[in-house]
């Protein structure tokens, strides 16, 4: 059984600086930085993808604290709003991952981008988003934010009112392993949408399990969307590519 630590905090003179807010400053930095170098070895104008993650960013915003007050107040928050919003103001991870991916999907239907070029740019944020969200959950993991259901277990976590488990620090472990596998799998190219689809697959596969460590049970749905939405990508990507070589074969039996 692991050991609790509290959050640690830097003051300098009347400010607090929390580990978790530190962190989740620096995982937008860091997957902004990889998004846009990313971008740039493909081509796309570092300034177009810069736009996209703005748009990404505050629609994940939106969607994280809407998807808390619409879920965690259901149906109450239909019939007393304001209530909800003063009582149980928070956000929720799988409505901002929903949130900024209808953001980047809003801003290339703006611009009217190509379904190819849309998804040029939303495989380049599917394939950042592990390391940013690794970052992000470490803060959790150290503010203690996600507490699962009571255990014993070697990766319990030793809290005052308890062994059980740390669902941050289970993603961010399971997360360490998703950035290296992602790392290496970049050392050969594959087809457009195949991050996107392997991000929403995966993670949304390991959602599903780890919400059933949580308080709240039966809370898998957003898992369940992630893996229903990579499922769609690979499908396109399939439909994609095979459309394309048969094109390319059409062309060398002409010629």
């Amino acid at each position: 059984m692991l050991p609790y630590f509290p959050q640690p905090v830097l003051h300098l003179g009347p400010l607090q600086i929390h580990a978790f807010g530190a962190l989740a400053a620096l995982a937008v930095v860091v997957g902004g930085r990889v998004i846009l170098l990313r971008a740039r070895r493909q081509g796309i104008p570092v300034e177009q993808m810069f736009q996209l993650c703005a748009w990404a960013y505050i629609a994940a915003m939106v969607g994280a604290v809407l998807s808390k007050l619409i879920l965690d107040n259901f149906p109450a928050f239909f019939l007393n709003p304001e209530h909800a919003f003063r009582s149980n103001l928070g956000f929720r991870s799988v409505g901002g991952i929903g949130g900024g991916f209808l953001g980047g999907l809003l801003w290339c239907r703006l611009r009217r981008l190509s379904l190819f070029e849309t998804m040029r740019r939303l495989d380049i944020v599917a394939y950042a988003i592990p390391v940013a969200w690794m970052i992000g959950r470490l803060g959790c993991t150290l503010a203690h934010d996600h507490r699962g259901l009571a255990s014993t277990s070697w990766i319990a976590v030793r809290f005052p009112e308890g062994p059980r488990y740390d669902l941050g620090l289970i993603e961010f472990l399971f997360l360490i392993f998703m950035v290296i596998a992602f790392y290496a799998l970049d050392r050969r190219p594959h087809p457009v949408g195949f991050y996107f689809g392997l991000y929403g697959v995966v993670y949304g596969g390991f959602r599903i399990w780890l919400d059933t460590l949580h308080i709240q049970p039966l809370r898998f749905y957003g898992g369940a969307v992630g893996v229903l939405v990579g499922l769609l990508g690979w499908a396109w990507m399939w439909a994609y590519e095979r459309s394309r070589a048969a094109k390319v074969g059409a062309t060398a039996f002409v010629h």
